[in-house]
């Protein structure tokens, strides 16, 4: 069914749009200023006319002209009403969303886009076990304070910072790098559904759509879009969380970074970060009292009581703690992250007496193992 045949609403037309091929947000945005912000008019120019567009060229005006539109259209109405997905267009979107440059012609909602102010947070997939208590005490304050928390639903940083959000019945949105179909990663599936129930999932593509290299940098460049301020909590020197502290500048939002260790390859983007200017925090009231001369919104201050507990003084003065014990909690006090075989050669262990005080360790929550073996303080 050909567009120019059809009667599609000037809603319909929008969804069209943001679904072209060959077309992004900023010549999306280009051909709507041309046609006085009507997507009809887009639809039934002719060849020529768009031809004569600056930036618009043969394939994107061909993507224009398909003549199965119309019945992708229909198509796509009827997988939006089965998933129980709304889609919004320029007036509906957030305003933070409409003020950056590349804005999204529209977006695919599940659940009810939370007010404001809107707090991104986001990190490796691999974070540390300092890394996933930082950022789980972080996204817990700022919920607690009155933030919305976005982030992009990856594993790691961006699955705690959600979940802690929502186990304090805060507020949280995720943006995905798909269409609202495909749930990534898989293991997610429950999480997506939380947040789907109790807060929104977002997404700038049309069902069906698989994430790849090109849909998850504008995915990323939403999340800090969207938001008053962007937090790094760990990062190596590359990858996604980099990228959407970069867009997050151009943006004019504020970033704010963890420090970590200096020998340690994850943290090396945050130091980074620190270096070009990022804000150094170590709790989410540093974050408050920095946004809170520009927020319109009342955001509750938090308590002292609030802030992180230093467990330095603890282990030597605890009773219950064997003297093996006390050795290793001293070791990773001091060096952060150790496998078994580096504190046997530094103490006067055995691989059995540390493994014995480790396991009891885990099991009073003390330690933690990670994902490469190593062990850190909870």
């Amino acid at each position: 069914m050909n567009v120019k045949n059809s009667k599609l609403s000037r809603k319909e037309a929008m969804l069209l749009l943001n679904s072209l091929p060959k077309l992004g947000p900023i010549s999306t945005n280009r051909l709507l200023d041309f046609f006085e912000r009507d997507p009809l008019k887009i639809f039934h120019a002719s060849q020529r006319e768009l031809l004569s567009i600056s930036g618009v060229g043969p394939a994107m005006v061909n993507s224009i002209l398909d003549q199965d539109h119309g019945t992708w259209v229909q198509n796509e109405l009827e997988i939006i009403q089965k998933h129980s997905t709304s889609f919004i267009t320029e007036e509906e979107i957030p305003s933070s969303l409409r003020e950056i440059y590349d804005t999204p012609m529209g977006l695919y909602v599940k659940g009810t886009i939370p007010p404001g102010p809107y707090f991104a947070i986001v990190g490796t997939r691999l974070p540390s076990l300092y890394a996933q208590k930082v950022c789980s005490k972080i996204s817990t304050d700022l919920a607690l304070a009155g933030f919305c928390v976005v982030s992009g639903m990856a594993r790691g940083i961006d699955s705690i910072a959600h979940q802690s959000a929502l186990d304090v019945k805060g507020k949280t949105i995720a943006f995905l790098g798909s269409g609202m179909d495909i749930v990534y990663p898989p293991e997610n599936l429950g999480l997506y559904q939380r947040i789907a129930s109790e807060g929104a999932v977002i997404t700038e593509f049309p069902f069906k759509r698989k994430a790849d290299r090109r849909t998850f940098p504008m995915r990323n460049r939403l999340v800090s879009g969207i938001s008053s301020g962007l937090l790094v909590v760990e990062s190596g020197s590359s990858g996604g969380s980099l990228i959407t502290a970069r867009f997050a500048a151009e943006q004019g939002r504020t970033v704010f970074a963890i420090p970590g260790r200096v020998d340690q390859p994850c943290s090396q983007g945050c130091h980074q970060l620190i270096r070009e200017g990022a804000i150094l925090i170590t709790n989410a009231n540093e974050i408050i009292e920095d946004l809170k001369p520009s927020l319109t919104q009342t955001i509750l201050p938090l308590s002292e009581s609030r802030q992180a507990e230093n467990p330095k003084n603890k282990i030597n003065s605890d009773p219950i703690i064997s003297k093996n014990e006390k050795i290793i909690l001293n070791l990773l006090e001091l060096d952060g992250a150790m496998a078994v075989e580096q504190m046997c050669s530094i103490c006067e262990l055995t691989i059995q007496e540390i493994s014995v005080s480790l396991s009891l360790l885990e099991l009073s929550n003390r330690v933690g193992k990670r994902h490469d073996g190593k062990y850190e303080l909870n």
